[in-house]
């Protein structure tokens, strides 16, 4: 029992930790935490579910459309979240404008896919066992690119030149203008890429579990958690805090049963919050 709860609580918090990287994403350039991030995830598994499920595209072929549908979601969102910010000049209208977001977005998805689940069979339907665990080649694969994922991403903001402009536009906007740096297209493309990365997340999920439509916002919260929990604005925080979420889930699940898996993730946020308020890798930043 205890096996299978490790291997279940590794996937999906490696699918949290790419939710919470794609929160992390945006959140660097505008300090803003996009509520209608679960939005790119059911993205994914819409993608999966009709070129995948029903027009019996190569999966390979389904993830080139998956990217090309994140990058249009992505700046189509980013338009419905920083335009309102910009008018306003209120530092609390991303709230409403991120979730207003999500509510159109999730009516969009409802509408279209009415009583579907959205999922697709996996690209190999293999399975090993393992100390007594059963894990699905799907599992191994979701678990690995969702770890190089955020290692390349890592590197990238380390290591690179437009990485570096990233990580200026995040410590001083204002500044980074004056000295520049293109902020507007760097925001631009943080919403691009997060949505990106969340709908590859979304693509990695449904082929195990299946989503519903509507269910968007109950990822976000779980890549949220992840996030603060790991230190919002790290991307290895967002690994860390995506496998502490998934694991907390399943052995609480495991153990305990299902309505005890939310409590258990929940008071670990309370406590690392108390002991660590910027979470176990973060930093304290003002947001705007």
């Amino acid at each position: 029992m205890f096996a299978q709860a490790l291997v279940d609580g590794l996937f999906s918090g490696a699918i949290y930790a790419l939710i919470a990287l794609s929160l992390t994403i945006t959140y660097q350039p505008t300090r803003i935490m996009n509520f209608a991030q679960g939005e790119g995830f059911v993205l994914g598994g819409a993608v999966g579910f009709v070129f995948v499920g029903k027009m019996h595209l190569h999966w390979a072929l389904a993830l080139v459309i998956l990217v090309i549908a994140g990058v249009v979601m992505g700046l189509i969102m980013e338009r419905m979240v920083m335009l309102p910010v910009e008018l306003s000049g209120s530092r609390f209208a991303w709230i409403i404008a991120t979730l207003a977001s999500a509510l159109i977005f999730q009516a969009l998805f409802t509408m279209n896919f009415i009583g579907d689940t959205l999922g697709f069979s996996p690209p190999v339907d293999r399975s090993y066992k393992i100390a007594g665990a059963v894990i699905d080649f799907q599992q191994i694969a979701a678990i690995v690119i969702s770890l190089g994922i955020i290692v390349i991403y890592d590197q990238f903001l380390r290591r690179t030149l437009l990485g570096r402009a990233v990580r200026a536009t995040a410590h001083n906007s204002d500044t980074a203008t004056i000295l520049g740096i293109p902020t507007r297209r760097i925001i631009v493309g943080a919403f691009a890429l997060s949505t990106v990365v969340v709908a590859i997340a979304g693509f990695l999920w449904v082929p195990e579990n299946g989503i519903n439509p509507a269910s968007g916002l109950a990822f976000t919260i779980q890549g949220f958690t992840a996030a603060v929990i790991g230190g919002v604005g790290s991307p290895r925080g967002a690994l860390f805090g995506g496998l502490i979420v998934g694991l907390l889930a399943s052995f609480a699940n495991a153990i305990f049963g299902g309505l005890s898996a939310n409590i258990g993730v929940f008071v670990a946020l309370g406590i690392i919050l108390v002991l660590k308020p910027s979470g176990l890798f973060g930093k304290r930043m003002e947001g705007h």
